[in-house]
């Protein structure tokens, strides 16, 4: 009975936002047609360059047994320090260069394939999922912050933040890997190969669109109708303790939903630049409930569960916030004087002060706690 009312209340509440929805997009179509363009055109001109290309050739790599010759190589090398297998070297380079979802999408096949174990592909996950460098530098710290001088510490911020992150999940799944577990797949001529993989990655891209023009409409609905602000005025009387203004509430709170619109309301606040810098790591580290959504759909077609990535997300989220305040105090200490002299959005200041580690060792804890729960109930 308990089981069923769940199941009740979430189709309810699905059904609900579904009719709302409909509502809207009848009433205001205007604003639907310009979301859905907005959200395609973002598609086009950012992801479809820089994932297109790279998912073509990932797939014809992967075809050609490169992940079996990879496996056998370093084997040793990575188990030993990422406790995986060799295999993981291919999701793990492609994820970095190109960004998230593709580093997803080569551990979903991996695991369908049987070539990494489940624990293996939670701990591959944690340190592919993270944004490309192109991203990074060409739209968020050239279009968004116009200033090239966060550059370096979004990028320690965000690989950083995936290896420790790793390192951190190495501890929890310590099972020993297998060096025998991946089939050569079979050889095909080069004319299938590609058509294989120019197929396939015209259909992840596309499913890619899909995701993102949803999350904009959804989102561009929820702003118009003051919906996201409700949420926003709660979040904001909590977060007003760290001195945030409620431009960077609201930005944090999109970057919960969507990356791109989260991080450029950020940009444009009037907080110091450290605290901007350290918010967007976190964005960045999180990626948006519209990257989880594009990654859980290559993950639904293996055993993978999403609630290991999420908790892995949260963790690295973390876990990048703090690394940025420690790049930027290391790499610009000077600059924060200048901030220093204006008494607005000073939460990240007094990083040094013994009570944001005890707060920091804290929610760490509690992180490690739940995925050793995960962890458990997995084995059970």
């Amino acid at each position: 009975m308990i089981r069923l009312k769940i199941k009740f209340n979430s189709s309810f509440i699905l059904i609900f936002a579904t009719v709302f929805m409909l509502a809207n997009l009848i009433v205001d179509p205007e604003l639907a047609i310009s979301s859905v363009i907005g959200g395609i055109e973002l598609w086009f001109y950012n992801v479809m360059p820089s994932l297109f290309p790279y998912m073509i050739f990932s797939s014809m790599l992967f075809q050609l047994n490169v992940a079996y010759i990879f496996q056998r190589f370093f084997n040793k090398p990575m188990d030993k320090i990422f406790n995986v297998s060799g295999s993981g070297i291919l999701p793990i380079v492609m994820g970095y260069i190109s960004g998230y979802p593709l580093g997803a999408k080569l551990i979903a096949d991996l695991r369908k394939e049987n070539v990494t174990s489940l624990e293996e592909s939670y701990k591959l996950l944690a340190m592919c999922s993270s944004t490309g460098p192109a991203f990074i530098i060409g739209i968020i710290a050239t279009q968004m912050f116009d200033n090239a001088a966060i550059i370096p510490v979004l990028l320690i911020a965000n690989y950083l933040g995936s290896i420790l992150n790793t390192l951190l999940l190495k501890k929890l799944y310590k099972e020993d890997i297998s060096l025998n577990t991946f089939k050569r797949c079979q050889t095909k001529n080069v004319s299938n190969i590609i058509n294989t993989a120019i197929v396939d990655s015209m259909q992840n891209v596309i499913k890619i669109c899909g995701y993102m023009v949803f999350f904009n409409l959804v989102i561009h609905y929820l702003d118009a109708r003051d919906i996201l602000d409700i949420f926003t005025n709660f979040f904001y009387k909590y977060l007003n303790v760290f001195y945030f203004s409620p431009e960077l509430v609201k930005g944090l709170f999109y970057g919960l939903f969507e990356i791109t619109l989260g991080i450029d309301g950020i940009s444009k606040c009037s907080d110091p630049l450290i605290t901007k810098v350290a918010i967007t790591a976190l964005v960045t580290a999180w990626s948006g409930f519209s990257i989880h959504m594009q990654t859980n759909s290559f993950l639904v077609e293996t055993d993978i569960k999403y609630t290991g990535f999420l908790l892995g997300k949260i963790t690295q989220s973390i876990l990048s916030t703090i690394i940025a305040v420690i790049s930027y105090k290391l790499l610009y200490p000077t600059a924060l004087s200048v901030y220093n002299s204006f008494h607005v959005g000073r939460a990240f200041e007094h990083f040094n002060y013994p009570a944001y580690y005890f707060q920091s060792i804290v929610v760490l804890t509690i992180t490690t706690l739940l995925l050793m729960a995960f962890r458990k109930k997995n084995s059970d």
